[in-house]
This record gives C-alpha cells, sequence and structure tokens, in this order.
C-alpha cells in the first residue's frame, strides 16, 4: 500500500516538463513559505487580545498560543535541519509547509476551548521547524557566486521585514469580526498555495558525495535526549513569566539543561571517539571492497547485484564493533563545531534575539497601555523597524565588510543597536512626541543594522559551511535564537507583571510605565553581550560573491532520472 502511494507521489512530481522549472521561482515560493512561519510568530502576538476575548480568558492563558508554537519550534529546528540534510531540503520544505498549512487550517477553524488551539498551534510549530533549516539549505544548494549572495540579500529581508508585516496584519485581523480566526486562514491559504505549488515546480537538489547518510542511521538516542531536554528548558522558561517559584519552572529548566548537556557529552565524547577509533580500518577496508567488487558489469540482473554488493560492503563494522553505532549519524557532526567563529556567533545571534523581541514586544505593549493606541496603530509605529530593514538590504553591497572588515561590521552593528536599545531605555510618556524623540529613530537604527548584521553573517556560515551541513548549521543557528526569543519574553513577563490598562496618572499607571522602563534595558543588557561576543570573531577574507567552491558541486538537477527518483 505505501508503495503504491510512493509512487504515485513521485509521478506527480514529474508532470510539470523541466523546462518549466526555474531556481528563481522555486526560491521565490520558499520565501514565502518563510514569510508565513515568520507571521506565525509575530501575528500571534497581536491577535492575542483578540483571543483574550473570544475565550474570555487571562492574557497569562492566551499567551500560550504563542508560547506553544515558539517550545515547539526552537525544540525540533535542529532534529529538522539534519534530517533536511538526509532526506533532501526540497523534500524537507515539502513536509514543512503542507504540515503548517493543515494546522493553519485546523487553528483557524472555531474550537470548543482555547486547550484545543493552543495544541493545534504547537503541531503548526513542530513543521513550521522543518521550514527554515531548508530554506538556508535551499539558498545555498540552488546558487552560487554572485546569484548566492543575493539570495541571501533576499533571506535577510524576508527574516526580518515579515517581523514587522505580521505585527501589522494581526493587528489589522484582530478588528474583524472573526478576530485572530481570519490571520490564520490568511496563513492557511498561503501555506497550501506554496505547498502544492512547490510539489510541481521544486527541483531536487543532487546528493553530493560527502552525504551517504540515511535517516535509519540518525543518532534517535540523541534527538530523544535533545529534543525532550529544549522542550523541557523552553517550558520551564516559558512559566517562568507567571512565576519563577514554582516546580515548573525550578525542576523542569534543571532538568532540561541536564538532558541537553547529557546528549551533547554523549555526542561530541563519546561517539566522536568511538567513530575515530576505526576510521583507518574502515578505509583499509573499503578500499579492498572497492577493489574487490569493481566487476565490469554492462547489463543484466548482475549489475544490480554489484551495486547492492558495494552498497552493502559500506555498511560492514571492519575490526569487529557494533556496525550500526559505527554507522549511527551524529546529530551534531565534529565538522560544525571547527567552523570559523561558530560561537561567537552563535552567541552574537542569541542576544540579539533576545534584544529584538525586547523592544518589539515592550513597545507593542507600551503603545496600548501607556500611549492608549489600538492593536493596529501600535503595529504601525512599530513598522519603520521593518522599512529600514528593507532599505539596508537594498543598498547592501559586499564590498561593506570587505573594506570595513568582517569582524568590525558585526562590532558596528552591535554598538548601533547599543545605541538604539538606550535611546528606547530613555522614552517618556510625559514628553511631547515621544514616539518621534525616542522610538522612532532607535527602530530606524536598529532595523538597518541588524539586516546589516544578518546579511554578513549568513554569507559567513553558508560560506564556510559545507552543503551537506548547510540544514543542521542554519538549525542550529535558529535554535538558538529561539531560545533567545524564550529568555527573553520570560524575563520581560516577570518584570511587567499581569498587564491591565490603568487610569493616565494614577499611581498604577505610573507603576506599569517604570516596570516598562526596566524590561527596556534588558536589550540593553543584550546588546552588550552581542558587543563582548564581537571581540572574540576573527575576520574572514572569503567574500560570498566570490566564493567558487560551490562551483565544484552540482547545486541542483533537472535530469529526468533524477526527478523520478527523488527519495
Amino acid at each position: 500500500m505505501f508503495s503504491k502511494i510512493a509512487e504515485i507521489y513521485q509521478r506527480g512530481r514529474t508532470i510539470v516538463p523541466d523546462k518549466y522549472r526555474k531556481k528563481q521561482v522555486v526560491y521565490f515560493l520558499v520565501l514565502l513559505g518563510l514569510t508565513m512561519d515568520n507571521f506565525n510568530v509575530t501575528g500571534a502576538m497581536t491577535t492575542e487580545y483578540s483571543i483574550e476575548q473570544m475565550f474570555n480568558v487571562s492574557s497569562t492563558t492566551a499567551s500560550w498560543t504563542l508560547s506553544a508554537y515558539a517550545l515547539t519550534l526552537g525544540s525540533f529546528i535542529i532534529f529538522f535541519g539534519r534530517v533536511g540534510d538526509m532526506i533532501g531540503p526540497h523534500n524537507a520544505i515539502l513536509l514543512g509547509s503542507s504540515g503548517s498549512a493543515v494546522f493553519s487550517l485546523l487553528t483557524a477553524v472555531p474550537q470548543p476551548s482555547i486547550v484545543a488551539l493552543i495544541v493545534f498551534r504547537a503541531f503548526q510549530g513542530i513543521f513550521a521547524a522543518a521550514l527554515m533549516p531548508a530554506g538556508y539549505a535551499i539558498a545555498a544548494n540552488y546558487f552560487h557566486g554572485e546569484q548566492l549572495g543575493m539570495a541571501i540579500r533576499f533571506l535577510a529581508i524576508v527574516l526580518i521585514t515579515s517581523f514587522g508585516v505580521g505585527t501589522i496584519a494581526g493587528g489589522a485581523f484582530s478588528l474583524t469580526k472573526i478576530g485572530y480566526q481570519g490571520f490564520f486562514y490568511f496563513t492557511c491559504g498561503s501555506s497550501t498555495f506554496c505547498s502544492v505549488t512547490l510539489y510541481f515546480l521544486i527541483i531536487p537538489v543532487k546528493e553530493s558525495k560527502e552525504k551517504n547518510m540515511h535517516v535509519k542511521d540518525l543518532d534517535f538516542i540523541g534527538v530523544i535526549f535533545f529534543v525532550a531536554g529544549l522542550l523541557l528548558f523552553i517550558f520551564g522558561l516559558t512559566e517562568a513569566g507567571i512565576s519563577w517559584n514554582s516546580p515548573k519552572v525550578y525542576v523542569t529548566i534543571p532538568i532540561g539543561v541536564l538532558l541537553v548537556l547529557t546528549m551533547l557529552f554523549y555526542e561530541t565524547v563519546f561517539m566522536s571517539r568511538y567513530k575515530k577509533k576505526f576510521e583507518p580500518k574502515e578505509a583499509e577496508a573499503g578500499n579492498h571492497s572497492n577493489q574487490s567488487l569493481s566487476i565490469s558489469v554492462e547489463s543484466g540482473p548482475e549489475k544490480g547485484l554489484a551495486t547492492d554488493l558495494e552498497l552493502d560492503s559500506n555498511r560492514v563494522a571492519p575490526g569487529g564493533g557494533k556496525g550500526w553505532l559505527k554507522n549511527t549519524q551524529l546529530l551534531f557532526p565534529a565538522e560544525v563545531f571547527k567552523i570559523t567563529n561558530f560561537f561567537p556567533l552563535i552567541i552574537s545571534l542569541f542576544s540579539l534575539y533576545i534584544s529584538f523581541i525586547d523592544v518589539l514586544t515592550s513597545l507593542l505593549q507600551y503603545d496600548v497601555l501607556i500611549a492608549g493606541d489600538s492593536t493596529l496603530m501600535a503595529s504601525v509605529k512599530c513598522f519603520p523597524m521593518a522599512v529600514a530593514t528593507l532599505c539596508s538590504a537594498l543598498v547592501y553591497s559586499p564590498k561593506i565588510p570587505k573594506k570595513l572588515g568582517f569582524n568590525n561590521t558585526i562590532r558596528l552593528c552591535a554598538l548601533a543597536c547599543l545605541g538604539g536599545s538606550f535611546l528606547i531605555w530613555r522614552t517618556d510618556y510625559k514628553v511631547e512626541n515621544e514616539y518621534w524623540k525616542y522610538h522612532f529613530v532607535a527602530l530606524i537604527v536598529m532595523g538597518f543594522f541588524c539586516n546589516l548584521y544578518f546579511m554578513v553573517y549568513l554569507n559567513a556560515i553558508m560560506s564556510e559551511t559545507p552543503l551537506h551541513l548547510q540544514g543542521v548549521v542554519s538549525g542550529i543557528f535558529q535554535t538558538s535564537g529561539q531560545v533567545g526569543v524564550s529568555i527573553a519574553s520570560a524575563i520581560l513577563s516577570t518584570i511587567l507583571g499581569p498587564l491591565e490598562k490603568q487610569p493616565r496618572g494614577s499611581p498604577e499607571f505610573e507603576n506599569q510605565f517604570q516596570k516598562f522602563r526596566n524590561g527596556f534595558c534588558i536589550s540593553i543588557a543584550a546588546c552588550g553581550i552581542f558587543f563582548i561576543a564581537s571581540l572574540f570573531i576573527k575576520d574572514l577574507k572569503v567574500n560570498v560573491a566570490e566564493h567558487d567552491e560551490h562551483d565544484e558541486e552540482s547545486t541542483a538537477s533537472l535530469e529526468v532520472d533524477e526527478v523520478d527518483h527523488i527519495p
């Protein structure tokens, strides 16, 4: 039965002739899918008020519609990044976009209880986790040279601009009669369009010679430990926004950290040493098996037999040992940690996400509760950050990091974001035109330099990462960002506490204003960490626009025989 379904699925992928498949069109559809992923994050921020009213629940309960999505999204990104490297990013994109469409529909359909809505949002986050790392991998495999530089530019535009557009879209739908449901009907329709169109048009990524990887060989023990650890850790941070003095916090966070550290020790120490012990023997056995199996068979059933024998010989455990353990594909391959500036860039991205979410979330709530704006107007007032991001992407040139230096460019971005955070912290509702004096300029500065950072960081990571590891590396970086989002949300919720509209000028109103100012300090601290991390970044002489390493490997194939054998 399953073979019949697989056969029908593969035949459907060959309906559109090769000449009508263009990688630029496919990449546009991939970016549209990534946009819906970000919409499901930022749109949920501004539809939260609509959810409160429709289900008649507190803001704490309604916030779980966002937290559940972020919880599963952050926990499964690395897993799907690694799986995408194995099954091909083109298949991971289809899986993510189709799953997101289904659960967007289930989220939009009226539910009898908010619990059902939260559960569907959690599943939506799981499938969304497949989109981001696959999007990075598609860009790196489809394009090279100047085309890759342009692809990264559009990717950076999508990653940041969609945050601003998503908040406005969520705020606009919140004012309609159907509220949040209209927003998720919209994301469902867009995701469905992407998945159906990509099914017929997507170009399979050609498997590189390094890949020879199978999902069945994945380190599932490590995956279980890692995903469970992240789930507990992020869940604990989410609950910490309500109260840190709860078993849901002081039990889950330490256990989650312990599980993640145990998994990292298991893979980086035990498994790595075990696999290295047999590398010389495997190489010798591999040469011997290749010589013994190099039989010249041009036709007939013997050809298939020889191929099967050759493939099976690669899975023999030379010199003893457990073959299944030696063939295990690690969730964190050793090559990942050898990437130049891996750790400083992880910390800088983590810090930038904390700053970004703190500023965006704080200002949205500040404009509603302190400035007295509607959710739509609050979203519009934050939109200059998205505009600045777009302008930064349009004027960006690879000559900027080349002249200033890669490391100096990152440091400049850190200092600019620190300055913008400090300006927002100075906000005062008693000052006339406070938005134009404090918020507007800061949002422009932070939006411009956030995008500059993303452009430079993405160029560096994609040019330094082998093609067969693009998915897992991008997944690791995105996971660090999602953990940053959870930490920022937990700390901000703790500082702000329960939020309600207070009479202007009352002691309660003034107290709430001071809480917002304290909340803005999170961004200042995060940008300070960002700058410190940038001091440890080494300069890179590699310019992705001139990087020719990708020229040696075919990035995508439209040959009929390969399309017919899509894994």
